[in-house]
């Protein structure tokens, strides 16, 4: 069989990976937009593959990076399933339609740039079949599937594949991004076993995760300093599935427990209530001290007395004429579209402002600008002064640091795996992940450019 990896190759955006097996059967592991490939307009519109022969597609996750092009797979003619797990299937058409509307607002006079609309958004999910996780599902005679845990969101899976071809069995697992261990309400990830094979997702791949202290202890400082010790706003850019849901969660605790004064906290991301409401409906997918706190609480993860939801013109309205301080809460994490453009447009200039990153920003996006230290930014067109503070943090990651990493390595080796193909990190980060894991390891480290072929 012949694997090619098509996103994701040395960068962290547009997870796409073509696996075709010698009888012909096809099947490609998520079809994720690329956002970092800007030198290649072309790069989310065309596929570099006959799309009509993929029979199926297996999806690790709903983020927009592993999941953000499947309705343009669909328009261009892929009529196979798409597999993944229930909470996936329903964060997926909030997750597309919030992508069509982006697209909607970015090319209003140029229809043409649009990667797809509502429609091919309804026929996508048609083709959607769920999974439940460690079921044994034969997608033919010769392939069978089963999902795991990977810790990363809610209903993110692995995915492991075992092969027959010519009576020689082969398993192929593929990571998908995996989580943090011991990350606010997501179960941990749990290694695939037995493996010819491991394709593995490497972001944090040399890097330590600095922070030692809880969440609850670095929301408490950032915002006492910023909206008790004076009269600031505290803006957290967040991913609207995940790590939204972490902070909420965190403040709710923090707000029920008095460890923090009444002070006013925004949600402002539809897209991150709908996935609130996710959460809540399958919480039972999450780990075992949320579903203990939601059921010893009032059976909501998410809803506090200071919470305010903004979903509507009145209550962004409302938001934009709240005067005191207070915390907003915003999508996207990276800083590219969303509402969060608009926050750090109105802030940015604002000394008693703190813009806290929550996580990961990819090379050239604004959260990675903002990161560098750049006295001006230019955003809606519009270059700015930067005189908000602006800080990081990693309590909240979603991925493993090089240490989670080497762990779960280990876990899953054997004297049957013969190759780890390193993708969905940066370049740096996965030759510097490969020199610190053990001999037996190292050597049997792949980094694939993207497009280059190899047969397992």
């Amino acid at each position: 069989m012949k694997y090619t990896c098509w996103g994701a190759a040395k960068q962290v955006t547009g997870s796409m990976h073509l696996l075709q097996l010698d009888s012909g059967y096809t099947i490609l592991i998520d079809c994720g937009i690329d956002y970092e490939d800007k030198t290649n307009k072309e790069i989310n519109a065309r596929f570099p593959f006959d799309v009509k022969q993929i029979d199926v597609l297996i999806l690790t996750h709903a983020h927009i990076d592993h999941s953000g092009n499947i309705p343009n797979l669909v328009k261009q003619g892929f009529k196979g399933e798409i597999i993944c797990t229930e909470p996936t299937a329903y964060l997926l058409e909030k997750l597309w339609i919030d992508s069509v509307n982006i697209q909607n607002s970015n090319n209003k006079r140029n229809k043409s740039a649009r990667l797809y609309g509502f429609k091919e958004v309804k026929a996508s999910n048609e083709q959607v079949f769920t999974l439940p996780f460690y079921e044994r599902f034969e997608l033919n005679k010769n392939v069978a599937i089963s999902l795991h845990e990977a810790g990363h969101i809610i209903g993110a899976a692995s995915v492991r594949l075992e092969i027959d071809e010519e009576g020689e069995k082969k398993v192929i697992g593929f990571t998908g991004d995996l989580g943090n261990p011991g990350s606010k309400l997501i179960v941990n990830a749990v290694s695939m076993k037995n493996l010819d094979a491991l394709i593995s997702e490497t972001t944090y791949g040399n890097r330590h995760h600095q922070e030692k202290r809880t969440p609850e202890e670095v929301l408490i400082e950032h915002v006492t300093n910023t909206c008790i010790k004076q009269d600031g706003r505290l803006i957290i850019p967040a991913f609207s599935v995940g790590r939204t849901q972490a902070i909420l969660f965190t403040l709710k605790k923090l707000f029920n427990e008095g460890k923090l004064p009444s002070i006013r906290v925004f949600a402002d991301s539809p897209l991150a209530l709908a996935s609130n409401n996710i959460h809540n409906r399958y919480s039972h997918y999450l780990n075992s001290e949320t579903q203990d706190y939601k059921r010893d609480n009032d059976g909501s993860l998410f809803d506090f007395k200071s919470l305010y939801l903004v979903e509507d013109a009145n209550d962004i309205e409302d938001m934009e004429l709240y005067r005191d301080s207070c915390i907003i809460v915003s999508s996207a994490g990276m800083l590219e579209g969303g509402r969060i453009q608009h926050h750090i447009s109105d802030h940015i200039q604002n000394p008693l402002c703190t813009i806290l990153i929550a996580g990961f920003c990819s090379p050239g996006t604004l959260g990675a600008q903002l990161l560098m230290g750049q006295s001006t930014i230019r955003i809606k067109g519009k270059d700015k002064y930067v005189y908000a503070k602006v800080l990081q943090t990693d309590v909240f990651s979603a991925h493993p640091d090089t240490i989670g990493l080497q762990q779960y390595f280990e876990q899953s080796n054997s004297d049957k795996l013969k190759t780890i193909f390193f993708v969905h990190g940066e370049e740096m980060a996965m030759y510097d992940l490969k020199e610190v894991l053990t001999e037996d390891l190292r050597n049997k480290v792949i980094i694939p450019n993207r497009g280059e072929v190899f047969y397992l």
